[in-house]
């Protein structure tokens, strides 16, 4: 998916405007909304790999 990363930033964002009335709680909100919608996005871009993230711990069952 074309431009994934900037819409993931963008939907975060957009979720968390919400959260602005909140001061400053509301900045840290959008930033880390806006921080997982960019994770996400990249993701699905293939810029990053998560399984690989999320895996690296685990050697499987056994």
């Amino acid at each position: 998916m074309k431009y994934a990363t900037v819409l993931g930033v963008l939907f975060g964002f957009l979720l968390a405007v919400g959260a602005l009335w909140a001061g400053v709680t509301g900045f840290l909100v959008v930033a880390v909304l806006c921080t997982v919608g960019g994770v996400v996005g990249a993701h699905l871009e293939g810029i990053i790999d998560l399984r690989a993230v999320f895996s690296s711990g685990h050697r499987g069952r056994g």
